[in-house]
């Protein structure tokens, strides 16, 4: 692509992108009406940040970049802030804040400071900025930031918040900073009284805090329950004034106002990444969000001496918290078969960092999902990722289309085999969203089934993986599961890239496999709707009756079993009983056992002198770094003594097990008022 096609592109990119910031930031700071999250809206302005440093010549004067807030809303009075109101740059990772650390080192050597900097750590808060005056120690008007030279007058409304001083300690004329903000319980209150009244709904707990503020009428704001934390003093007398941020906020808590305790001064960079790793795992323990960490130089010379850009103050940092959600754009659309035979349209993404990690590509679900979200190659889209879960796609952004996209086409054969492709029925009036290749023999089914069999809950074959499956199908030894106990060393020993050695490893490691608890090997048959968990319960709960010992016993007992029988094992839902029925009446499937049983493999069903009354019937939820055993045996135990293990906390938990740097979990818990072990209380109940 040569250099005039690139730069135009840059041009009409960063003219889109200034547009559509500018539609976001007037709705989020003006209106009180966000359409999309903070950190899609951060994922854009970083974009346009970039371009516009690759490309300065299109930076125009009115650029998003360059502002801050928003124009304050008319029906309040306008407040001329006597300091300029400032955001701070945002850094992202940890090579941003050691360069971070270089450049401030290297201001001051330039000024004759060669001392070592300090920094103060702080939480941030994702609230709404607050500006404080007080006159002989009395409040006298609070404003909001607006565009940072001019904000709203909301006196009457701050007034209401209970831990913002109406009076100081002392009888000090002064300006105070800091964040107004609302808790996720009692948005939650809030939420359900508007849904009552069919009002909108907030979209998170600073959506609510601004809205609530911005209420005309006081009484409005006191029913709100607003909080507050304050972090800074803009003006005071300069005898006053400490010498460090750190005593700063001490004497703020001397006035009067609530400062968050949770700050640390840190010497070096290391310091300061322990600070920030520890509340990124712990932040969804609070009461109130964090979306990063403020870092401010600890002495004030040092902050005078670094000064401001146009925008930002040189000596503080913002360092956020890895996005759960970010834009990127879609560069292709790829269809996927399962293991069911379902196909999935994946897309190929221009690669983005989400919660952590790089992100390249997301799953789009089916066809409906697409023409749902009416996402086409090319679109600029907005990306998720919580916590450990797939990255999908929110929404696409209408108006950065250029005209270039193209629609994603629906199938009408699969990619792989070339047959017809369908929709199955998924209840007795409605068809499947997905669709499916109607080629049970179709070689991508047959090879996800086997991948999903071997896998580590499955078979775990030391050196079974994707590749080497594929493999032992093209060559025609492995059809299904059974073929896998039946390879021999000479069906190994000629296949490329393995020797004697490798063959052998091989071979010991499926030897070994033979012999498996019973919950694995029914996990490893790829039944529907039936995963860990299910299997486990399975384990745990099958009836004595049946007499279940070996893989035979399997293929004799368990199809006798009907729904009512399956949904009578606790956990197992009707979905799932469905699908067991269903499986167990296949007589091929039946004939797959007795080839198992004929291959020599054996189960081990769990011992039922284990159970304890204890643990006998109760669900529990793992959170947070254990010390003393790993996630998996700790799991282990809760199952080999009857109970069940949960990913998420509801009411019908019996038990969160709260490890080291908890998440969000031990928020849910504490809301839901779960009882919460710690490691050593578990050990304790373990051994009883």
């Amino acid at each position: 692509m040569n250099n005039e096609l690139l730069a135009e592109q840059a041009r009409q990119r960063i003219k889109q992108l200034s547009c559509e910031i500018e539609e976001h930031r007037t709705l989020y700071h003006t209106h009180d009406q966000p359409r999309i999250s903070d950190e899609a809206y951060d994922s854009l302005v970083r974009e346009l940040e970039n371009l516009e440093r690759d490309f300065p010549e299109f930076r125009s004067s009115t650029s998003p970049i360059a502002r801050v807030g928003a124009a304050p809303l008319r029906q309040f009075s306008k407040v001329e802030h006597a300091t300029q109101q400032w955001s701070f740059d945002d850094i992202f990772d940890n090579s941003e804040l050691e360069a971070w650390d270089v450049k401030i080192r290297k201001m001051l050597e330039k000024e004759g400071v060669f001392d070592a900097p300090e920094y103060v750590c702080e939480l941030k808060i994702d609230g709404l900025k607050i500006i404080l005056t007080y006159e002989q120690g009395v409040f006298v008007r609070g404003a909001t930031r607006g565009d940072g030279t001019v904000g709203e007058d909301v006196t009457e409304n701050l007034r209401t918040i209970r831990s913002i001083p109406l009076k100081l300690s002392e009888p000090v004329d002064m300006i105070a900073v800091g964040e107004a903000w609302l808790s996720g319980k009692e948005l939650e209150r809030i939420n359900a009284e508007r849904r009552v009244q069919g009002e909108p709904l907030f979209a998170n707990p600073r959506n609510a805090a601004a809205g609530s503020l911005r209420q005309l009428d006081s009484r409005v704001t006191a029913s709100r329950r607003l909080d507050s934390f304050i972090y800074d003093i803009d003006r005071i007398d300069e005898k006053s004034l400490p010498v460090t941020q750190a005593e700063e906020l001490s004497l703020l808590e001397h006035f009067g106002f609530r400062v968050n305790p949770e700050r640390r001064v840190c010497r070096t960079v290391d310091e300061i990444e322990a600070y920030y790793a520890e509340w990124s795992e712990r932040r969804h323990s609070l009461s109130y969000g964090l979306d990063g960490v403020v870092i401010k130089v600890n002495r004030r010379d040092m902050q005078e001496i670094l000064g401001y850009t146009g925008k930002s103050p040189r000596f503080g940092i913002a360092y956020k918290f890895p996005a759960e959600q970010a834009t990127t754009i879609v560069e292709d659309v790829v269809v996927q078969i399962g293991r069911t035979g379902a196909l999935t349209p994946v897309a190929h993404l221009r690669p983005v960092r989400i919660a952590g990690s790089i992100v390249s590509r997301a799953t789009l679900h089916n066809f409906d999902e697409i023409r749902r979200l009416d996402v086409r190659i090319g679109d600029t889209v907005i990306l998720q990722k919580a916590g450990d879960i797939i990255p999908e796609i929110l929404e696409a952004i209408p108006n950065l289309r250029t005209g270039k996209e193209r629609s994603v086409r629906l199938p009408e054969y699969c990619p792989i085999c070339n047959s017809p492709v369908e929709r199955r029925r998924a209840g007795k009036d409605d068809m499947s969203a997905a669709l499916y290749c109607s080629n049970k023999k179709c070689f991508a089914v047959e090879r996800e089934y086997l991948i999903h069999a071997v896998s580590k809950k499955g078979l775990d074959i030391a050196g079974l993986g994707e590749k080497l499956i594929e493999q032992l199908m093209d060559e025609g030894l492995v059809k299904d599961m059974s073929d896998i106990f039946g390879l021999t060393l000479g069906d190994l020993e000629p296949l490329d890239r393995f020797g004697e050695k490798s063959a052998a490893k091989l071979a010991a490691a499926i030897a070994k496999a033979k012999r498996m608890p019973f919950q694995k090997l029914i996990f490893a048959l790829g039944i529907r709707h039936v995963g860990e968990e299910t299997a486990d319960l399975i384990a745990h709960g099958l009836p004595e009756s049946l007499c279940v010992t070996t893989v035979r016993d399997i293929a004799r007992m368990l199809p006798t079993m009907t729904k009512t029988s399956w949904m009578s094992i606790k956990g197992i839902g009707e979905k799932s009983a469905e699908s067991l029925v269903s499986w167990f009446e296949n007589p091929e499937h039946i004939k797959l056992l007795e080839r198992l049983d004929e291959e020599g493999v054996s189960i081990v069903m769990p011992e039922q002198g284990s159970v304890s009354d204890v643990f006998q019937g109760k669900t529990f939820v793992l959170t947070g770094e254990l010390s003393s055993f790993t996630r998996d045996e700790a799991k282990a135990i809760i199952k080999d003594k009857g109970g069940s293990v949960s990913s998420s906390v509801s009411r019908k938990t019996d038990y969160v097990i709260a490890g080291d740097h908890p998440g969000s979990k031990y928020g849910d818990a504490q809301e839901l008022g779960v009882p919460i072990l710690d490691e050593e209380a578990f050990k304790k109940l373990s051994s009883r």
